[in-house]
């Protein structure tokens, strides 16, 4: 396999994400908002939101092929070889698998490998925030 593949990081927010009114200095107004996360990530065959049934949050079930599966490590960061191809990146939650990136033709967040080239991504699991 060439060197080629997806590298990036993933990170947490949750509770109110809203700007609040502060007297305080003009960067408390918005919340600290993310922090880098362990997580496993499943790759999948390129997936369409009609390949996989959502719940409220969470997607239940991929019909798709799991194409690999790699942990982060400690910072949110991950770094996986992959063959040239359309892939659909998913993080494994404790209630199913999260993925809030879409394209215009609702397949879910995809991400493209070409020959030779490091894909980078990031992933912000915000099921548990408020906007």
């Amino acid at each position: 396999m060439n060197n080629q593949g997806i590298q990036g990081n993933v990170y947490w927010i949750e509770g109110n994400q809203m700007p609040q009114a502060s007297e305080k200095e003009a960067s408390s107004l918005f919340p600290k908002a993310e922090k880098a996360v362990k997580r496993t990530i499943h790759i999948h065959q390129l997936t369409h939101i009609n390949q996989a049934s959502l719940g409220d949050y969470l997607f239940g079930s991929i019909e798709t092929p799991l194409v690999a599966s790699i942990e982060t490590n400690e910072e949110g960061e991950f770094s996986i070889e992959l063959p040239p191809g359309k892939y659909s990146i998913f993080t494994v939650e404790e209630n199913g698998y999260f993925a809030s990136v879409f394209d215009l033709d609702s397949y879910i967040h995809p991400v493209e490998v070409k020959k030779g080239e490091w894909n980078k991504v990031t992933i912000t699991i915000n099921y548990e925030a408020t906007f």
